[in-house]
């Protein structure tokens, strides 16, 4: 075994010395997987019968913003069909949008918010590469205080995410809530089917993908399969989360962040990606799909972000953006982050990436024909551990391909 695998059946033993939940590692190129390993087991917590249950490729798990890519594929088929548009106002399907505002402060004595009329309007391709100024809530303070002052009349996204923007579209980059929004237009304009039922018929179906879903609940057996979120408190201690409680009320199929997939699905679609046959979007559409769209200060801000509020540590990268080390050379595209520049020893340019909140992480390299997957349930994000264990692993892909 190669110093990755050596260190995960450690780290993952059941035990008092346990580091690690467990984890997928697979890549694969455009004629199949070329590398399978899983580690761990569904849970941490003895108490229960998954804890002897071993991890497989076929274990669901959350996959959050892994979710991502798969809804900026949606929503270029729906490009194609001529049913969404990528740089029209999008108040035309989400009137909720029509007169976005700004964010200017807060009244001191009520705490009131203090906004302004944006001068320009939001498109499809700014929800998608985060430059339309939605943010997250766990990200910007000034949307975390609103939320307290405004609070949401559902946990729909029509309400919960009708928020200011943080700055005028267009103008910068913040990763957010685009995302989801880009999945309320793509069920808008599908005459009101659920991003879930779309996504199983135009993505999930043509690629045989039956572990995939934003409803787990209403699938027989599906929670039984699902492998448990761990969290490792400050202390080193493994301890059981739930899932439904860290997301919080979820009123619907939420595009940015609300799916759940076993890693063997997923790599089912990275796989697709690679090779670009027309299965789910055309070639020139995954050419989009692929292409940066930065201006200079959204690729600045991204540069910032990525260095720092994503990091969690002092550590200069980030699981989020699919193991990408600042100040690596990068951009964002409809699909993900792309790396600008080789990455020596690992991917090249014209590679997307990103990853997942409990520690997922994934790349396609198309000028290499790999696919690479890491896939776990462990929180918080951004774990040191992970992040090199990924590195490593891509090192480790490479190297054997050459």
């Amino acid at each position: 075994m190669n110093p990755v695998e050596l260190f995960l059946e450690k780290a993952t033993a059941p035990g008092p010395e346990r580091q690690l939940p467990g984890a997928v590692l697979l890549a694969a190129n455009k004629e199949g997987i070329i590398y399978s390993r899983s580690f761990g087991t569904h849970s941490v917590d003895p108490a229960l019968p998954k804890a002897s249950k071993p991890l497989t490729v076929d274990t669901p798990m959350w996959i959050a913003s892994c979710n991502k890519v798969m809804t900026a594929v949606a929503a270029l088929q729906c490009v194609e069909k001529g049913l969404l548009y990528l740089d029209e106002d999008i108040a035309s399907v989400l009137p909720e949008w029509t007169e976005p505002q700004i964010f200017q402060g807060f009244e001191e004595a009520t705490g009131k918010p203090i906004l302004r009329a944006a001068e320009g309007q939001i498109t499809l391709r700014m929800l998608l590469t985060h430059q339309s100024g939605l943010g997250y809530q766990f990200l910007n303070p000034e949307i975390d205080k609103y939320v307290l002052y405004h609070k949401p009349e559902s946990a729909h996204i029509r309400h919960k995410y009708l928020w200011p923007l943080v700055f005028e579209p267009g103008t910068s980059w913040t990763y957010g809530v685009g995302v989801d929004w880009a999945g309320q237009m793509i069920e808008r304009v599908n005459g009101g089917q659920s991003l879930d039922a779309y996504m199983q018929e135009h993505i999930c179906k043509p690629l045989g993908m039956a572990s995939t879903t934003f409803r787990p609940s209403e699938i027989a057996g599906f929670g039984a399969r699902l492998a448990d979120m761990t969290n490792r408190g400050t202390d080193g201690t493994l301890s059981t989360v739930s899932v439904e409680a860290l997301r919080g009320p979820v009123g619907d199929d939420e595009g940015g962040g609300g799916l759940y997939s076993s890693p063997g699905d997923y790599i089912k679609f990275l796989t697709a990606l690679l090779k670009n046959d027309g299965t789910l979007i055309s070639p020139a559409s995954m050419e989009m799909l692929f292409t940066p769209c930065l201006n200079d200060a959204g690729a600045k801000a991204l540069q910032h972000i990525m260095s720092s509020r994503f990091a969690g540590d002092a550590e200069p990268d980030s699981t989020l953006t699919g193991g990408v080390v600042a100040p690596t050379e990068v951009d964002y595209a409809l699909g993900g982050l792309v790396t600008t520049a080789d990455v020596p020893g690992g991917r090249k340019a014209g590679s997307m990436s990103w990853g997942g909140l409990p520690n997922l992480s994934w790349v396609v390299d198309p000028k290499s024909d790999i696919a690479l997957l890491y896939s776990s349930q462990l929180l918080p994000t951004g774990d040191v551990t992970t992040r090199t264990l990924f590195k490593g692993f891509e090192a480790m892909i490479y190297a054997s391909q050459t």
